[in-house]
């Protein structure tokens, strides 16, 4: 522990891993793109919307991030 000004302060014992924020980065530019290609493809297949649009971008967003996870998944190892 470590005192400043009288407080006490724990320091850290865990830190990321190492390149993650490749992942991060690959994440959320996938992320966005999902939303895009997802949004436009529902205008074009469901034309009287209903939530039919929501649920096509909410599917391009989940592929990004499942996409995400498994190549982060075998880089580092988890």
């Amino acid at each position: 522990m470590v005192e400043t000004d009288g407080a006490p302060k724990k320091e850290t014992t865990w830190k990321l891993p190492d390149n993650i924020e490749h992942h991060i980065e690959s994440g959320l530019l996938n992320s966005a793109v999902g939303v895009l290609v997802g949004g436009a493809v529902s205008v074009i297949l469901f034309r009287s919307g209903k939530g039919m649009r929501t649920a096509g971008m909410s599917v391009g967003l989940g592929v990004a991030i499942g996409s995400t996870i498994e190549r982060a998944r075998k880089d580092l190892k988890w």
